[in-house]
């Protein structure tokens, strides 16, 4: 993969699904991005979306999705076509489509990721330092490597290794049991009374583009509904994708408890300018600056901020958070449940 190319497909994926491009080429292209987390990674690794048909299939005006299927699974997958009308329309958060028509063919397998460039022997020895004083020296070790891994001004993805096994298990041991992480933490962002009643969990990133369409459309409804009236608290928790979430993350953090929600306001608002940019912390660093939030580079330079993010980066891992958003909706995993309407149907069934 090319440098910056993450952020290339970032912006991209911004542009398909924040309206500026319209229509059904938009709509297949948010499909292809997100199949395997609409469909599961089984039926995603023989199943690909080819086409979005108006007015054709069983009915007249019926929209159609054309699926494209492997030979071997496609008896299997024909039985599966009601289910797979359910998820795709969960997914929109509306009527998509009501029927699927299968095509047979060859199903393109997602090339295998690189593993991220290893650190210099420099950086390595200067984290290896800074965390001498730790006693127990397994975590000593991990902690020197993950210091060293987020010193990579590189696209390497703070997910990707937090999820090794050799850092995942000393430092989830690190981290209260699972159930007490699906309410409100100390350090939580959190909007809504402290006595509401159903609580609302996010995990996101700020180069998601889907976190932004949530961020713009979907969370105002609820804030309307459920969080302004006093009925459910919504929480925000950092879950970024690649090095520069990070540093937007950072940066959030950094305006402090009273300003986060409106710095992640600027920064999703802003989104497809700085992910597009060629140095993205600073646009990000202009763009809150525009707004009235100071603070600048010495924000990622503080490692106050970035143990924020890894602290919940490490939840989301202990309560398997693999994509974002990722909403928990009073102690459930819904994953993204779509837009307003599939969260107020869900509320509808469990809220308190």
């Amino acid at each position: 993969m090319r440098e910056n190319g993450l952020r290339a497909l970032g912006g991209l994926a911004q542009r398909l699904t924040s309206g500026l491009v319209k229509g059904r080429g938009a709509s297949i292209a948010r499909l292809r991005a997100d199949w395997p987390v609409i469909v599961g990674p089984e039926l995603a690794r023989t199943t690909r979306p080819d086409a979005l048909l108006a007015g054709r299939g069983g009915r007249a005006g019926a929209k159609v999705l054309r699926l494209r299927v492997s030979s071997a699974a496609a008896l299997e997958v024909q039985h599966m076509t009601s289910q797979i009308v359910e998820r795709v329309n969960a997914y929109f958060g509306h009527r998509q489509i009501d029927d699927i028509r299968l095509t047979q063919g060859v199903i393109p397998q997602p090339p295998v990721p690189r593993v991220p460039p290893a650190p210099s022997p420099e950086v390595a020895a200067q984290m290896a330092s800074r965390v001498a004083d730790v006693a127990d020296s397994d975590l000593r070790a991990a902690l020197a490597r993950l210091g060293a891994r987020v010193a990579l001004n590189r696209r390497s993805a703070l997910i990707g290794l937090l999820a090794a096994p050799f850092l995942a298990r000393e430092a989830r041991a690190q981290l209260p049991p699972a159930e007490k992480l699906l309410g409100p933490m100390p350090g939580d962002h959190v909007l809504g009374l402290p006595e509401a009643p159903n609580i609302i969990i996010d995990y996101f990133s700020l180069t998601c583009p889907h976190c932004a369409n949530f961020h713009a459309a979907v969370l105002p409804e609820l804030k309307r509904q459920w969080i302004d009236t006093g009925r459910a608290r919504f929480i925000y928790r950092h879950f970024p994708s690649d090095s520069v979430a990070t540093h937007a993350a950072q940066l959030a953090e950094c305006a402090g408890p009273a300003k986060f929600f409106d710095a992640v306001d600027v920064l999703f608002r802003s989104q497809i300018d700085w992910l597009t940019g060629s140095t993205p912390e600073i646009d990000m660093i202009v763009a809150l600056e525009n707004a009235g939030m100071t603070g600048g580079g010495a924000c990622l330079a503080d490692d106050q901020h970035l143990d924020k993010v890894v602290g919940d980066v490490l939840s989301g891992q202990q309560l398997r958070v693999t994509f974002t958003p990722t909403l928990f909706i009073n102690e459930q995993n819904y994953g993204n449940p779509g837009g307003a309407e599939g969260i107020n149907a869900i509320l509808g069934q469990v809220a308190r």
